[in-house]
């Protein structure tokens, strides 16, 4: 049998592209999918462009692959392929560069693969106007069930091209979510995590024309059998009060909102093309604060952003320090090819920007053990993922507000439990099942 292995960079979107493209490999095309780091006949690189970082991390995965397995066929594909394909396609081993608007036809594409060329598939990425249909009912080496259920952006903010790599926005049917999602949890995922580019959006370019997310997942909160129901990242302006209340009345909805931030200065937010200001961010989380108490906040943060002063960054910090986050993303910026900010002036100093960067995940340090310690004693629901500990089975998980817990030895994947927490760890809590 065909053997085709993945590696994917990125968001939980690109993860979920995965998935799509290795069940039409699985289903249409008969190829078998193993372990990334294995021999296979072919490797799908998955790429991302959301940084310069990004960028050289996929170009280094390929250049690896083809320094291990020089036989094998590459497939690049996402976000970076998209936006770059000639440059992607210059890397020695790569046979195809596959757009993202293209990646329902990734079996006939790798058929049509001539050894010894290069082929192109990258469609505009104007040509993707409706939201492609592609069942899957199990997550390759995941406990969580990742449902697309949006694609693209409409924004224009002025440090991303989303729009450029994954088009406009567009909403899937919530007849055919609903669908999957039953059909995961029928498949034995009992926890669902709901993901797009702008998730707040969904339902809007439908002929319903409205925002549709909290009926959606209200009716998702419904499927029996359903344990826990968790949202990916959201935008601030499509944050409601109605979707706030239904997380803080739902037990099986996770206390758990990532929403991106940026910037804490208004004047950085208005370059940067957000359709808010840092009071309107700052009074949405402390409704949430309030509201839904022990949820977990987490944050986007852009350092050094053209024109960005120590006046801007001091009162982007301040109101991090000020607002009930749990976590930081501080990202640094770096120009992205064909954004609108890679022709301003004020470009920040690279020291400068990195200087920044490590002030912020030092305030996500300090902020997130202040909120584990706060667990510790409560006896709470955890969601279990097995690991392997030297070579032993052993059990790890999440709480519903976002914090992995070391249970020590066992096996129970799965499955939901009751677990009290003990003690801090570097990075997380530790606890102990508690007996039924």
């Amino acid at each position: 049998m065909k053997r085709v292995a993945f590696c994917t960079f990125g968001c939980r979107l690109n993860q979920y592209d995965t998935e799509t493209m290795r069940t039409l490999l699985s289903d249409e095309g008969g190829w078998r999918a193993v372990a990334w780091n294995e021999e296979a006949d072919v490797y799908v690189v998955n790429t991302c462009s959301v940084t310069a970082k990004a960028d050289a991390r996929a170009r280094n995965m390929i250049r690896r692959i083809y320094g291990e397995r020089p036989g094998a066929r590459i497939v690049a594909t996402g976000c970076y392929a998209q936006r770059a394909p000639e440059e992607i396609a210059e890397l020695p081993g790569v046979s195809l560069v596959l757009g993202a608007a293209d990646r329902e036809r990734v079996v006939d594409e790798i058929d049509q693969v001539v050894p010894g060329e290069i082929r192109m598939s990258v469609s505009p990425i104007a040509e993707a106007t409706t939201f492609h249909e592609i069942p899957i009912t199990e997550m390759m080496d995941r406990s969580r069930a990742f449902v697309k259920i949006q694609e693209g952006c409409n924004e224009s903010c002025t440090f991303c091209i989303i729009p450029q790599t994954r088009g406009r926005s567009r909403s899937r049917r919530p007849e055919k979510v609903l669908e999957q999602v039953r059909g995961l949890v029928a498949s034995g995922y009992t926890e669902i995590v709901l993901t797009g580019v702008h998730v707040g959006d969904f339902g809007l370019d439908l002929p319903e024309g409205r925002p549709m997310l909290t009926g959606l997942i209200r009716d998702i909160l419904r499927i029996p059998a359903l344990d826990r129901f968790r949202l990916s990242s959201i935008e601030p302006s499509t944050v409601t009060s109605e979707l706030i209340d239904l997380m803080a009345n739902e037990e099986k909805f996770a206390r758990h909102f990532h929403i991106p931030m940026q910037s804490g200065s208004d004047r950085i937010l208005q370059r940067m093309g957000r359709r808010y200001d840092s009071d309107a961010f700052a009074t949405l989380l402390h409704e949430i604060g309030e509201k839904v108490p022990g949820c977990a906040i987490g944050s986007d943060v852009i350092c050094g952003f053209p024109g960005e002063t120590d006046k801007d960054f001091q009162m982007t910090f301040d109101r991090l320090v000020e607002l009930p986050i749990t976590y930081i993303h501080p990202f640094t910026y770096s120009v992205r090819p064909g954004s609108r900010a890679e022709a301003f002036g004020d470009q920040v100093s690279g020291d400068v920007r990195k200087r920044r960067t490590r002030a912020l995940k030092r305030l996500s340090r300090d902020k997130n053990l202040a909120f584990r310690r706060v667990l510790v004693g409560e006896t709470v629901p955890i969601f279990v993922e097995e690991m392997r500990v030297a070579g032993r089975p052993h059990l790890g998980g999440l709480t519903d507000n976002y914090v992995r817990v070391d249970l020590g030895p066992g096996e129970a994947a799965r499955s939901l439990i009751e677990a009290r927490i003990t003690a801090v760890t570097d990075d997380g809590l530790a606890g102990m099942p508690v007996a039924a």
